[in-house]
């Protein structure tokens, strides 16, 4: 099991379909969130906030797991850090 499966998991799972459904980032970012959730998504969390203080970032392959199209590794990762940062937020209010 990669260890990053958790993170590539969530990104599949809420963003590859969201906009086809009409779900902003910031809906799909939080959908699911709930105390019965709540570990798997601070296994999310974990590994997200691992994979954007690694050197390579694979930004590309951020982009292909949630369906989105970045210019550049500065945008996924603005993305990224975006998301995780909701996904934090969410879990603090549960």
């Amino acid at each position: 099991m990669n260890s990053n499966d958790a993170l590539y998991g969530y990104l599949a799972g809420q963003f590859s379909d969201a906009d086809m459904i009409g779900q902003s980032d910031e809906q799909a970012a939080v959908d699911g969130v709930s105390n019965a959730t709540r570990a798997a998504y601070e296994d999310v969390l974990r590994q997200g906030h691992s994979v954007l203080a690694s050197t390579p970032f694979d930004w590309q392959r951020i982009g292909d797991y949630a369906n989105r199209a970045f210019e550049d590794e500065d945008e996924a990762r603005r993305w990224l850090k975006q998301m995780m940062d909701l996904l934090d937020e969410a879990l603090k209010a549960l």
